[in-house]
């Protein structure tokens, strides 16, 4: 079995948090995708996906 390298153990990483807005896009970028997916279902080209996601991003203020 591979040695772990400590470097690859998430408990040994130091992250600093993110701001408020920062937060706040994340939220709204992965709602959008989510709802893009559920309205559409699976099957579907990769641009059509795309183009509803931007819809949902620009409905939600983020351009």
């Amino acid at each position: 079995m591979p040695s772990l390298n400590q470097n690859s153990n998430p408990s040994n990483r130091n992250f600093l948090p993110i701001s408020k807005e920062l937060d706040e896009i994340g939220r709204l970028v992965v709602d959008a995708a989510y709802a893009a997916h559920k309205n559409l279902g699976p099957g579907l080209l990769e641009k059509v996906y795309e183009i509803c996601f931007c819809h949902e991003l620009v409905k939600r203020g983020l351009f």
